[in-house]
């Protein structure tokens, strides 16, 4: 059986997507991130679920040190989890653990690598932080350039065509099979910023007697949680699908409006991965235009989307709690076509690149 190590981050619906790549081998997930966790699939089973550590404070050092506490971890939990032996394919997401896939491959201990990037910082802001940008962007590049083929989350990623063997991967859709059910709540997934707009959701909420839930944490929004309304439910860092669903199964409206919408804006060369946990469970999406991906949620009506600005929001907000129902069915029929998508870009790939595993071997 082929062994395909995942080295990810979360928010992109990493276990769903661990789920399926466990149809062409035995898969290791390791996240990376401001959450730690390992898992191994086979056959579309889960062997093995580690713990979850919260990794905030390991985050924020590995960005002083351009990720080298990623790249040490990677490599160190590639070689716990593979069990002595080769790795046939590697999946890393950015610069970080692509870098350490890199590594292993150069030493032998990998075959194949593949270099994921989810995101594009745009170059702004303070001469630091410009700088900062440019470093990160260039050592994206070496990654990417460097790997057997890159697959990015959106065709705006520049990075990408460094390498000429480069495409866009669809992320697959989980179904949680959720009935309508009784829906009377909002849920909102992220690290919240000032440019989430949860200052707009929380007076929303507040007038509207909704109750939102909050998965995810940060400093910020610490400082915004008093004019959050009363019964607010502030659930913090949370990693675990089943949990998540638990949440949004009551929910009629996922939240992900971003002020920034333009190329000046990281969302804007990304994807909403927050989208793809609410559509798992059946909860269309307030958002704004803001990620190529965007152009398919009022094509299929699956979602609304609007300007970041209150009126334009509520109203939204509003629509899709009358016309849930209709709401609800569209996210079932969007998820049926786009996954079958998500299938035939991985058979191609993965018959592409574990052939050229089985040519390695055989060599060796």
């Amino acid at each position: 059986m082929k062994q395909i190590f995942m080295l990810q981050g979360t928010g992109n619906n990493e276990r769903g997507w661990a789920k399926l790549v466990s149809a062409f081998g035995r898969v290791v997930l390791v996240q990376q991130g401001l959450v730690h966790h390992a898992e191994i699939w086979e056959n579309g089973s889960r062997l093995y679920n580690g713990p979850e550590r919260d990794s905030r404070k390991l985050s924020r050092l590995d960005d002083m040190v351009f990720s080298a506490v990623t790249i040490i971890l990677s490599v160190k939990r590639c070689f716990r989890f593979s069990e002595g032996r080769a790795i046939d394919l590697i999946i890393a997401t950015n610069y970080g653990m692509g870098l350490a896939a890199l590594l292993l491959r150069k030493i032998g201990k990998a075959r194949r690598v593949v270099c994921f990037l989810t995101d594009c910082m745009p170059i702004n802001g303070s001469f630091a932080i410009r700088t900062y940008r440019r470093i990160t962007r260039w050592l994206a590049g070496i990654a990417a350039r460097h790997a057997d083929e890159v697959w990015t989350v959106s065709p705006r990623i520049p990075t990408a065509g460094v390498n000429p063997r480069n495409f866009v991967l669809p992320i697959w859709i989980d179904d949680n099979r959720m009935p309508v059910g009784c829906r009377e709540e909002i849920g909102y997934i992220g690290v919240p910023s000032p440019d989430h707009a949860l200052d707009i959701l929380f007076d929303i909420c507040r007038r509207r007697n909704f109750r939102p839930n909050i998965i995810g944490d940060s400093s910020y929004l610490q400082s915004i949680r008093h004019l959050a309304p009363p019964g607010t439910v502030f659930h913090g860092l949370m990693n675990d699908p089943e949990k998540i669903n638990e949440i949004l199964s009551r929910c009629f409206c996922g939240y992900a409006v971003y002020r920034t919408t333009g190329p000046q804006s990281y969302s804007y060369y990304g994807i909403p991965s927050k989208t793809f946990y609410y559509f798992a469970s059946n909860t269309p999406v307030v958002t704004t235009n803001t990620a190529h991906f965007t152009q398919n949620i009022e094509k299929f009506r699956i979602g609304r989307v609007v300007e970041p600005k209150p009126e334009e929001i509520e109203n939204a907000m509003l629509q899709l709690r009358e016309e849930f129902p209709v709401f609800y069915d569209a996210i079932n029929h969007f998820r049926e076509g786009w996954n079958t998508g998500v299938e035939k870009f991985h058979r191609e790939r993965f018959e592409t690149l574990l052939e050229r595993c089985s040519g390695v071997s055989k060599d060796t």
